[in-house]
């Protein structure tokens, strides 16, 4: 009898251990949306930042969750465990971007100036960022297209007919 109350308390606390953590995720991530509103950030960014930290906020309550539920050596280990796919999973298009932004200025496959096509998106080049690279479209409509886009896709460059100064893109970026 007293086992079975046992369990029944710990379930109790489990139950209100995930409804704290994500009542907390989203009381955070409605602060934090309204504090970008607030300061006219861009929305995308905004909306990324938001999703980060809800997400962030998830992983660390149920990490704690599984650590403070389990024999503390054992929840620890299953705990950065399912921590670290989080990290991972939540990450992977940010470091696919990051890596394909370096290969786009290291191999100077395309620099800014150049006009480009890459799968739907057609336009001359206006910058290129360790994450993204910034097209104008011939309607004057600026496009942000996620480097490994660049790695994933077929590239057709126009040709220039004078040499163009392929450091210009790196040393925007402070990099060099």
């Amino acid at each position: 009898m007293a086992e079975q109350l046992d369990n029944t308390i710990r379930w109790i606390e489990i139950i209100t251990a995930i409804a704290s953590t994500i009542l907390i995720a989203n009381i955070l991530s409605r602060a934090l949306s309204r504090l970008l509103k607030s300061r006219s950030f861009p929305i995308d960014t905004g909306k990324r930042i938001v999703r980060i930290v809800k997400y962030g906020t998830y992983a660390i309550g149920g990490t704690l969750i599984v650590i403070f539920t389990f024999d503390f050596l054992v929840g620890t280990l299953v705990g950065l465990g399912f921590l670290g796919l989080a990290i991972g999973f939540g990450l992977a298009n940010v470091i696919s971007n990051f890596a394909a932004g370096i290969s786009v200025m290291v191999n100077k496959s395309v620099v800014v100036g150049d006009d480009v096509k890459v799968g739907f998106f057609e336009g001359r080049i206006i910058k290129i960022t360790i994450t993204k690279t910034v097209l104008e479209t011939g309607d004057g409509e600026i496009v942000y297209v996620p480097n490994s886009y660049f790695l994933n896709n077929p590239v057709s460059r126009k040709k220039h007919l004078e040499p163009t100064d392929h450091k210009h893109d790196i040393e925007q970026e402070g990099i060099v």
